[in-house]
């Protein structure tokens, strides 16, 4: 297969959860928890008359990619913050310019009372808003007067990452110092607890200019992440993993001096490489890595995948697949039920879906053929290319194209439209040298079955390594692997 076609097949999947999530974390939004008292200020006031403006250049590898803005200013209520992340990014070899926005409404004590959050990448955009009554976060998305709602119950107000700015201004940092607070995260929707420690005091020198700063030490998943602090909570520098990078800048520097020069690949910063070349992967039936370390989440069936200490084996399944049920599932096990169901961005209960799935299956009982047949649909009606964007099942059949989080995501829609269970899994796939980062999915028939739309597979070949299973609240775990997994091949076949 050609270079120039990889991304047909390959993880464009680290575009949602590191180009946008983990730009975001190293800008603050969320953090692995511990536990620790709720966050407090010793109520030191900063001036708003004018709002405040905080400007920053992103590097990756010290190649700058791109920048963010985050400004504030006071209400009669609280606080409305609004930032801006932009980057410019090669994937596959294509370049890509992404912006994030969010305007948020804050309370006195720097918590979410509401928010509009979007994100875009050319003609793609996603866009999302949030409102809290009470307990209750209101979560609204899509067309205006065709919005879809979701409520998420939250055990107390979060914050929200632009938050952040103002409320490390109104206070007096001082050393072994914690802060703790729940924060929401308009991607995944999920709200986590974050840690911030005050570890040290130190001086960092930003273009020849000495700074006093307080160094700030949190983690993600197990990923350590720093920030530096002036004396009046000012932002200075922030790092993370993957050679992440935010410095300090001003209006007039920040959107300057951009790398466009494709010199750094994403997709290729965050594949694995191994020494052993894989023969004629897709035909393949049987893998056998030596893992540097094996993932706390690494799903087991002890069928397709088993593990052995540190050895993995994977094994394409083989037929007959034959199921108990015909479409669609009427039974009562309520796992099974779950992957029915229609969530957020996965709307197998809207109608066109449902006209479409019909239609697709045409009459057809048996899950397999059905599943086929669906399969089939995703790989001949998408358009191969990659797509910077939070996949909508809705939104992918209007614009018929996408990586392969869009087909794995429009293929779970009309799998459950069908009355197949169906979900999305998340892991590695092989192509000319290296593991990228891939998504694909799985459909319930008396066992669940391995089927990649973006390669017409079903089963998938071997060299699918599946790392996590369920929705993308689950998928935001491939985070702590990216950039630590590695293994060796054992075998292969």
């Amino acid at each position: 297969m050609k270079r120039s076609v990889i991304y047909k097949i390959s993880g464009i999947v680290i575009v949602l959860f590191w180009l946008f999530v983990l730009a975001e974390l190293v800008k603050r939004t969320s953090f692995d928890s511990r536990s620790v008292d709720f966050t407090h200020s010793d109520g030191k006031k900063v001036p708003l008359e004018k709002g405040l403006e905080e400007w920053m250049e992103i590097f990756v590898k010290g190649r700058k990619v791109g920048y963010t803005v985050t400004r504030v200013k006071k209400t009669k209520k609280g606080f409305e913050v609004r930032e801006e992340i932009f980057l410019s990014v090669s994937l596959m070899g294509s370049s890509k310019e992404i912006l994030s926005y969010t305007r948020a409404q804050l309370d006195e004590r720097f918590l979410l009372n509401s928010f509009d959050f979007s994100l875009s990448s050319g003609l793609i955009e996603f866009k999302i808003s949030g409102k809290i009554a009470g307990s209750t976060l209101y979560l609204s998305m899509g067309e205006k007067g065709k919005e879809e709602t979701r409520l998420i119950r939250l055990p107390s107000k979060p914050m929200i990452s632009a938050g952040m700015t103002q409320f490390f201004r109104s206070c007096t940092l001082k050393i072994g110092e914690t802060f703790t607070f729940p924060v929401f995260d308009p991607v995944t929707m999920t709200t986590n607890p974050t840690t911030i420690e005050v570890a040290a005091k130190e001086v960092i020198v930003l273009d020849g200019k000495s700074y006093d700063a307080f160094r700030l030490e949190m983690d993600f998943l197990g990923r350590p992440l720093v920030l530096w602090l002036d004396e009046k909570g000012v932002s200075l520098k922030e790092t993370g993993f993957m050679g992440f990078t935010l410095v300090r800048s001003t209006p007039g520097k920040a959107k300057l001096g951009l790398d466009r020069s494709k010199s750094i690949d994403f997709s290729e910063l965050s594949a694995i490489k191994i020494e052993k070349e894989l023969k004629n992967p897709r035909q393949s039936s049987y893998l056998k890595v030596l893992l540097d370390q094996v993932p706390s989440s690494l799903p087991i069936d002890g069928s397709r995948q088993s593990l052995s200490g540190r050895i993995l084996a994977v094994k394409k399944e083989r037929p007959p697949f034959k199921a108990s049920y015909t479409i669609p599932y009427r039974g009562s096990d309520s796992k099974l039920l779950y992957y029915l169901s229609p969530e957020m961005l996965i709307q197998s209960e809207d109608k066109e879906i449902i006209t479409l799935a019909k239609k697709i299956v045409e009459g057809l009982k048996d899950p397999f053929m059905a599943a086929k047949m669906i399969l089939g649909w995703v790989f001949e009606n998408l358009e191969k290319k990659p797509v910077v964007s939070v996949p909508d099942a809705k939104e992918i059949l209007k614009n018929r194209e996408g990586d392969c989080n869009e087909h794995a995501t429009i293929l779970t829609a009309l799998l459950r439209a069908a009355g197949i269970p169906g979900r999305v899994v998340v892991g590695l796939v092989y192509q000319d040298g290296r593991f990228y980062y891939h998504a694909w999915n799985e459909a319930y028939i008396n066992k669940w079955i391995s089927m990649d739309a973006t390669l017409k597979q079903m089963p998938v070949d071997a060299t699918h390594i599946k790392l996590i299973d369920g929705g993308i609240e689950k998928q935001i775990q491939i985070v702590r692997m990216i950039g630590t997994l590695g293994f060796s091949i054992l075998d292969y076949r």
